[in-house]
Parts: C-alpha cells; structure tokens; sequence
C-alpha cells in the first residue's frame, strides 16, 4: 500500500512537472496588409508554421491582416505596453519609440542592398535594438525587404515641383512626414486600411507605396499613374513585447530568432523577385509607370531631413553612413 502511495506521489510530481515544461504560448500576429497572397503575408502564415512544427506546438501565432488588431501605431502601442502581441511593422514606425530608428526608413538612407546588409549587422544597428527593447519592443525579425517605394498619383511626378499643392497620404512615421514636406506636398497621416477611401474621396491625391502594396490593396483602380521615386528603400521589422519574450523558455526564444532569420532572407528573396512582377500588372490594369523620373532632385530636395528631426542622438546618421561604406 505504502509503495502505490509512493508510485501515485511520483507519478503526480513526473505529471505536474512535464505540463510545466510544455506550457504552451499564444500570439498574435498583425499586419496591414490585406492581400494575403502577398509575399509579406505568405512568409508570415511560413513563419508561424515553422516556429509551430520546431517547437512542437508550444508556440502558435494566430495571423490578423488587414489591420484587425488596430492601426500599426496602435498596436506597437500595445507591444510597447507588453501586450502578447507581434506586428508586421516598420522602422519608421518604430522612430516613435526611438527617433533614431527612424532614420533607417528615410529617403535614399540606403543606396542598395548591400551597404542595407553592412548597417543591419553593424554595431550602430545593435545600438538602435537594444534602445527599442529598453521601449519594450522586442525584435524577432529586423530586415526584410517589402520593396522600393514609389509615388501613386493621377499625374506623372517627376520632379518635386511636381508636388507641389499635393496632399500625399504618408504612414505614421515620423520622417516620412518630413520627408514630404521637405518634398513640398502636404503630407497627412493615414493608416493603410483606410488608403483606398481616402484616394477615392480625394482626402488624399495620392500616396507612396511599394508595387506589391499598390496591387495588394487595388489602389489602382482609384489612381492611374506610378513614378519610380525609389524614394524609400524599406525594411519590415517583426516586433514583439519584451515581456513576453523574457518570459518564454530560452529555446523558444531561440526558435523565434532563428525562424526570424529565416523570414528576413525568405522576404527579401520573394520581393526582388516579385517587384517587376506587380509593376507589371499594374501596367495591364490601366496603370502609367513613369521610369523618366528626376531621382537626384528627389534627393537634394530631402538632404536635409535628418536634421529636422527632433531627438536624434547627435551623430547618428554620420555613424549609420560610416557603418554602410565600411
């Protein structure tokens, strides 16, 4: 007798302790794209498969597009605040928390992929997501590539007289604003889900976005001209609480990491290949893409916004070029 009590008490304890160590975790994952045949969304809905499978179910991401969850000001809010919550979200977004992040969505910061490689795996980089975690942000996935962006409008833009008068509809961000201005339209803040009203109301006469986004949310069936701007190089970071990061098991946490990696190459790959793919069915939808545009006047025109910027570490920007060229 004494020994079933013995065999029940250990058995109990073997119990207790392996429904310990597979808690399992929830998370949300948002984005603003509402395309899920996107590449951004499909690397997204591989993601979570791959952390799933690797860690045998204790980790599952349930996917939001459309901005489900919120605008992306909105929940980086929440992450910021610790809730379990990840977010398909930007550097410019992510200048709200740290102004110095912001820098890496500014105009022609990067003049190709390769000096983009040089600044994310730099020091300087290491600097900006270690401040973001001090925010409360955690950084699974720091660069892939969502595409160049370009300008949508019902007339050629290529030059920045060419905006004059213009109210160009920018993210969330910062030095987009700037940027614009600087630019000399008038830029105004929207989230992306409400881009196709505001473009069909005229709240907004145009808007800057990759070829992939424009298709992805049928903003060409509300504009009919393309100017190949290049005007921003961007990177998505997928973001999560620090909390909850802290408070998962330290394999898990290295599951997320790797597979965060893994995302950021994926992405890139998928967008390059994609890019001329979009810009080519926009063309047979009826869309004008103008090649012919001024891209050095684009540049002068915004040289000087880094320095418009408020709360920048003083030298930031000097470190950030430095750390490309090297």
């Amino acid at each position: 007798m004494r020994f079933a009590v013995m065999f029940a008490a250990a058995a109990a304890t073997f119990a207790a302790v392996h429904a310990a160590g597979a808690q399992e975790y929830r998370l949300r994952f948002a984005t603003s794209v509402a395309n899920t045949q996107e590449a951004s969304y499909k690397e997204m809905e591989a993601f979570a498969a791959r952390v799933k499978e690797r860690s045998k179910g204790r980790i599952e991401l349930q996917l939001f597009p459309a901005e489900q969850l919120g605008a992306q000001k909105k929940v980086n809010e929440m992450i910021s605040s610790g809730a379990n919550v990840m977010n398909m979200t930007d550097y410019g977004q992510m200048g709200q928390f740290v102004p110095d992040a912001g820098v890496l969505a500014g105009p022609y910061i990067f003049g190709d992929m390769k000096q983009a490689d040089k600044l994310f795996g730099s020091p300087v980089f290491k600097e900006v997501t270690d401040r973001l975690e001090q925010k409360g942000i955690k950084v699974i996935m720091a660069n892939g590539l969502f595409g160049a962006r370009h300008m949508l409008a019902d007339k050629p833009i290529r030059k920045p007289d060419d905006l004059k008068g213009m109210t160009m509809r920018v993210p969330p961000s910062p030095i987009m604003v700037e940027t614009f201005k600087a630019f000399g339209a008038r830029p105004t803040e929207i989230p992306w889900s409400e881009v196709y009203n505001a473009l069909s109301t005229n709240v907004a006469n145009g808007a800057e976005a990759p070829f992939g986004a424009i298709w992805g949310s049928k903003l060409q069936e509300v504009r009919k001209v393309v100017s190949k701007t290049n005007h921003q190089l961007m990177f998505t970071t997928w973001v999560t609480s620090k909390n909850f990061y802290d408070g998962l098991p330290a394999d898990l946490q290295a599951i997320l990491i790797e597979e965060g990696k893994a995302a950021a190459a994926n992405l890139t790959k998928a967008t390059l290949e994609q890019d001329e793919q979009f810009a080519a069915q926009l063309q047979k939808a009826g869309v004008t893409v103008v090649s012919d545009v001024d891209v050095p006047a684009f540049q002068k025109a915004s040289a000087g916004v880094y320095q418009t910027l408020p709360n920048l570490t003083p030298g930031f920007v000097d470190r950030a070029r430095a750390a490309m060229a090297n």
